[in-house]
Formats: structure tokens, C-alpha cells, sequence
């Protein structure tokens, strides 16, 4: 069974799966210096306060009862790594896909798909327009293994917004997003207008509110 949870405090260990806690976008760039925090409460602490003022910056993915993967997911001003990157955004509310993780014995599920869906409802949940996440070209996968792979994002319909030779700028289109479900929606609609005895049933939208439409039988249902 699976289940999506939000990142709490609480569940700030479960990021961990089969691998180290990873605080490579929380912190700054140490430049030699000794860090002596430990990454559970550097992580702790980020979740609170970016929860305090945005929401939970992510979810976390369970299978049959155990932490399976993460989705990490903040606006840029709650990324301080970012500054450390030639293709960060200018705008700070710009909202940032900053990595998802998936356990070993989990590759190969399609959990990374569904944690970026979620991602996308997440973002639709406070009304923004597109996610940006900085990926990293094959030479840099290895030396930031915190770092999303641009192949990956391509697959799952992120497009370039500022080419750089290793770490470009990647971007989901919401907008195009919810055009193509509402699309292929219509679609169906089409088709069962023209089946007797159709009925009407609540048509779902991005604001989560609902309505019936006379000779429709299908409402567009969740991104992804």
C-alpha cells in the first residue's frame, strides 16, 4: 500500500531511507569550515520554519507502512544553496523542485513520477504557474548526488529556462499542465455526450471546487 504524507518535523528522519540525510540545499557552501550540526536538526529546523510561513515543503512516500521516498519542494528564498548556482532564479518566490529521492529497492516502481505529480498538485495548492528546479548535466550527477538528473526532469515534461552546460534550469508549465488534462478531457466529454442516458456528475478544478454540468459525464481529474 501506498501513501504520501506531508514533511513534518516528526518525519524529518524518514528522508533518510537507504542513504544519508541530505542538506546540500539547506545550507550554504562551508568553504572549508567545519560543520558541527547534525543534519537531522539542520533539516528539522528548515522544515519549521518554511512550514511556519509557506506550508510543508514536501511529502514523504510510504510503502506498506515504511518510508519508501521524498519530495522536497520550497520556494527559492528557502534554498539557500541556490546562490551557489549560476542559473538560480532572480525571483525569490519562484518555486523550487529541490530534489526527490527514491529508496534503492524502490527504482523502477514509477515513485519518482508520483512524487513529481505531487509536487505538481502542491503547487497548484498555492496557485503558482510553473516549478523550477536545477538539474545537472551526466558530467555532475556524481560529484551532487543531491542534485536532480536533467534527464529525468525532461522525462517528466520539464523544459529548459536557462541553459547551462552542467547545472541548467529546468521548468514545469503548470498552465500547459492542467491545458492538456483539460484537453484531453474534453475529449471524452465529446465522445460520451453522444451516448443516451448520460448523466452529469461534479466536475473537479485546480481550487478543489466542484460543479455538475449538464450532458457531461466525465470532470477532469487530478495533474499527472
Amino acid at each position: 500500500m501506498r501513501d504520501l504524507q506531508p514533511l513534518t518535523v516528526d518525519r524529518v528522519a524518514d528522508l533518510a531511507g537507504d542513504s544519508a540525510l541530505c542538506t546540500f540545499w539547506q545550507t550554504v557552501p562551508s568553504n572549508g569550515s567545519l560543520v558541527t550540526r547534525e543534519p537531522q536538526d539542520i533539516l528539522a529546523e528548515w522544515v519549521r520554519d518554511v512550514t511556519a510561513e509557506w506550508g510543508p515543503p514536501g511529502r514523504i512516500a510510504y510503502v506498506d507502512g515504511r518510508p519508501a521516498g521524498s519530495m522536497l519542494l520550497a520556494p527559492a528564498r528557502y534554498v539557500p544553496r541556490l546562490a551557489a548556482f549560476p542559473t538560480a532564479p532572480a525571483d525569490p518566490s519562484t518555486l523550487m523542485l529541490i530534489t526527490v529521492r527514491v529508496n534503492g529497492d524502490m527504482q523502477g516502481h514509477g515513485l519518482r513520477k508520483v512524487l513529481v505529480q505531487a509536487a505538481v498538485k502542491e503547487a497548484l495548492r498555492h496557485r503558482v504557474r510553473s516549478i523550477d528546479v536545477i538539474a545537472a548535466r551526466p558530467a555532475a550527477v556524481r560529484k551532487h548526488p543531491c542534485v536532480l538528473e536533467a534527464a529525468f526532469l525532461e522525462q517528466v515534461g520539464f523544459r529548459v529556462a536557462r541553459e547551462h552546460p552542467v547545472y541548467p534550469r529546468l521548468r514545469l508549465d503548470l498552465r500547459t499542465v492542467v491545458t492538456v488534462r483539460d484537453e484531453v478531457t474534453a475529449a471524452v466529454r465529446r465522445v460520451l455526450a453522444k451516448v443516451p442516458g448520460v448523466r452529469p456528475v461534479p466536475e473537479t478544478h485546480p481550487d478543489g471546487a466542484t460543479r455538475a454540468r449538464v450532458g457531461q459525464s466525465l470532470g477532469p481529474g487530478e495533474p499527472g
